[in-house]
């Protein structure tokens, strides 16, 4: 591996390659990076609450918290009481966000089409299992961080 900065740096890159993923899924999409990454998270975390969903997108809560006021008016999200804390409010995509969801997986797939031209599908493989060994590293290193502290 070469220098830390240079362009052929391994966080470098998968930095670089991450940020024009986004960059050309949200031209495509027509939404902002936070409305579309919350709509996209939580389809696969219904039920999450407002601080785990903050977490998740990296935003704080009161960020978050405008945000879905703004999803909800535009009917994409609903809150729900926790039943097991009434303090506690749960969200979940309506039946409204479909079409926007079936948009976003297509699109996604337009791009990520473009993204991978020229590569072969056992090179596809081949990238997907390696990110997902540095992401099971990444992930137990953390765990263990945790465990020491």
């Amino acid at each position: 591996m070469s220098n830390p900065g240079s362009e052929q740096s391994l966080g470098f890159l998968l930095f670089e390659v991450l940020r024009l993923l986004r960059r050309n899924f949200g031209r495509r999409v027509q939404l902002t990076q936070v409305q579309w990454r919350a709509l996209a998270i939580l389809s696969l975390n219904e039920g999450i609450n407002q601080a785990g969903l903050a977490d998740l997108l990296e935003v704080r809560p009161i960020t978050l918290a405008r945000l879905i006021d703004r999803m909800e008016e535009a009917g994409w999200v609903e809150r729900r009481r926790d039943p097991g804390d009434r303090r506690a409010v749960r969200l979940y995509l309506t039946r409204q966000a479909g079409p926007m969801m079936d948009t976003m997986k297509t699109l996604n797939g337009e791009t990520l089409k473009q993204a991978l031209a020229g590569l072969s599908k056992a090179t596809r493989k081949q990238l997907i299992d390696t990110l997902n060994v540095i992401k099971n590293n990444l992930l137990a290193a953390e765990s263990a961080g945790k465990s020491n502290n």
